[in-house]
């Protein structure tokens, strides 16, 4: 396995890119403006009413001197070229024409670009990469590496997550691992599918923007990145597991590389409408996809877009949408139209993450910070045409989706008979209303953060609850003493938090006595001894039992035991 650029070259890099940023700055936030209205200048949407008589239509066209590119059968649209800087003026006088239904800009939606840790190092001698997806497996355990911006030297772990901020993944395995027959169109920067961890996984690689001279190769490492957290390739002994298990992946390259502002270290992808519904139209029609994955967004509405959107859903395809990193209830599309699940982001504690937008329009949450997953070699300096066996974290609502559409995969392939309605009800009716730390997650999102194991339907009441993590530190008990403390998360057998528990636990070695305490909402108690100590300090602590009473403790479930520091 490879990481992406070693930490000697990032020292050199970030002190390159401070000074472009610093004499480009004002460019650079112009250019990656969240809200900022991006449009082409010479090319429009239009739908004429039913019935709408020939020589009104070609009236209207000359009126804008308008050239039909292509028309859009499905959704009745056509995609028309008009004179350079005439696409604004030219839409408001179709709209004024009595035979048009709506007329459209073509739109420019960005992917969003991840927001923390991008270009960081996982680190050097991680033996368990599964460890560091704590969205899908959360033990509060400590994960994740980044640069120190001042040194660029190497900080491993850099986290301490929450235990419980999880989707339930290995939980949910147990009662399905997903269909090859299920897929997910991956609608983004492309998919490097000679990725080990994705070997066998793509359909199909289809370009919908060779227009713009972007070939199918990931220049991004976006989408590649979606992919794998949708549906890397689980239990190979590579990498990392894939939300989506045996589910299959279609790249369907949606979003192109502007390299306009490249000399302040700025590549933006470009999503535009006429290519969105292209791809959108493909997936639709070709019989080989479930689920749409669409990692981009723009606060514009397009009557367009969404025509194209219900036309996928009336196909029976579950579409999901990132809602942007806004950070704010600003309604992004496509996530904000009623047919799309949108999706905001959580961090390793089951907060809001600190980018993410929110609201009542947001469908569910899903992990989307630090989160590492499959990206092209390149950035690993692999050699071209090398199978690549690089990783890397990326944070986004980017990197939430995903989840979600793996999640729906898994459904699809669990209930084949389901309607994308009913697969839809599933996910959001699973979700959990509260987080790990018992915060309200319908403050941020209509349904909460997503569930894998409910939205499966496995309802049944937990019977056996177990450790599920043990973590020593020292607490100061004044004038230079030490107690010994240990934090004890209990998780049931659905994997969910116990709170209630009484856990007992004997200190060894600096300290020797037993303690006991009772776990809160969020599973975990803290242990602190009555005997202080003073200097360096090495001690141990096991759990002896844990008393529950509703579940049993099942010991052989047990993570952990015993620990020391």
């Amino acid at each position: 396995m490879r990481f992406s650029i070693p930490a000697f070259e990032l020292r050199f890099l970030i002190l390159i890119m401070i000074a472009l940023l610093a004499s480009g700055a004002a460019i650079a936030q112009h250019a990656v403006a969240q809200g900022e209205s991006r449009f082409s200048d010479d090319s429009l949407f239009v739908r004429f009413i039913h019935g709408a008589a020939a020589a009104e239509v070609a009236t209207a066209h000359a009126e804008s001197r308008a050239v039909v590119i292509k028309t859009s059968a499905s959704i009745g649209v056509q995609l028309l070229q008009v004179p350079k800087g005439s696409a604004q003026a030219a839409v408001e006088r179709y709209r004024r024409n009595p035979n048009v239904e709506f007329a459209d800009l073509n739109y420019r939606r960005q992917l969003y670009r991840p927001t923390t840790t991008e270009g960081t190092e996982p680190g050097l001698g991680i033996a368990n990469n599964f460890d560091e997806q704590y969205g899908l497996h959360n033990t509060g355990q400590q994960f994740g590496a980044t640069v120190d911006p001042l040194f660029g030297t190497l900080i491993v772990p850099a986290y301490q997550a929450s235990a419980g901020a999880d989707i339930n993944a290995p939980e949910a395995w147990n009662i399905t691992n997903g269909s090859s027959a299920i897929g997910i169109a991956i609608l983004d920067s492309g998919v490097a599918c000679d990725h080990l961890d994705l070997d066998g996984k793509c359909l199909e690689q289809v370009n919908f923007v060779d227009e713009h001279g972007s070939t199918l190769e990931d220049v991004l490492a976006h989408g590649t990145h979606v992919a794998g957290i949708a549906a890397a390739t689980t239990h190979n002994s590579i990498g990392i597991a894939g939300v989506g298990r045996d589910s299959s992946i279609g790249s369907l390259k949606t979003c192109w590389e502007d390299t306009s502002l490249v000399l302040y270290g700025i590549i933006i992808g470009q999503c535009d409408d006429d290519d969105i519904i292209d791809a959108l139209m493909y997936a639709a029609n070709s019989g080989r996809y479930h689920v749409i994955n669409m990692s981009f967004a723009g606060p514009e509405f397009s009557s367009t877009l969404e025509a194209a959107m219900n036309f996928a859903w009336s196909s029976g395809l579950v579409l999901v949408a990132g809602s942007g990193n806004d950070y704010s209830q600003k309604v992004m599309y496509p996530a904000g139209y009623a047919n799309v699940i949108g999706v905001g982001a959580t961090d390793y504690h089951d907060n809001l993450s600190a980018f993410s937008s929110f609201g009542p329009w947001v469908s569910v949450l899903a992990p989307g910070s630090t989160i590492l997953s499959t990206v092209p070699g390149a950035p690993c300096g692999q050699p071209a045409g090398e199978p690549s066996d690089c990783y890397d974290y990326k944070s986004g609502t980017s990197m939430a989706t995903p989840h979600v559409a793996g999640l729906a995969a898994l459904l699809w392939a669990h209930n084949p008979g389901s309607s994308n309605a009913q697969i839809r009800s599933s996910i959001e009716s699973g979700a959990d209303s509260n987080g790990a730390l018992d915060q309200n997650l319908l403050a941020w999102s209509q349904h909460g953060r997503i569930n894998m194991v409910t939205a499966l339907g496995n309802n049944s009441d937990p019977t056996t609850h177990h450790v599920q993590s043990i973590v020593l530190a020292t607490a100061s008990a004044g004038r230079g003493s030490k107690r010994g403390q240990a934090t004890v998360s209990i998780v049931d057998d659905l994997g969910s938090p116990v709170a209630g528990a009484t856990v007992s636990g004997t200190f060894t070695g600096a300290f020797t006595e037993t303690q006991a305490g009772v776990t809160g909402a969020n599973g975990s108690v803290v242990l602190t001894t009555d005997a202080t100590a003073k200097g360096g300090i090495s001690f141990g602590m096991c759990v002896d039992s844990v008393v529950h009473g509703v579940t049993t403790y099942n010991s052989s479930g047990n993570t952990i035991t015993c620990t020391s520091l």
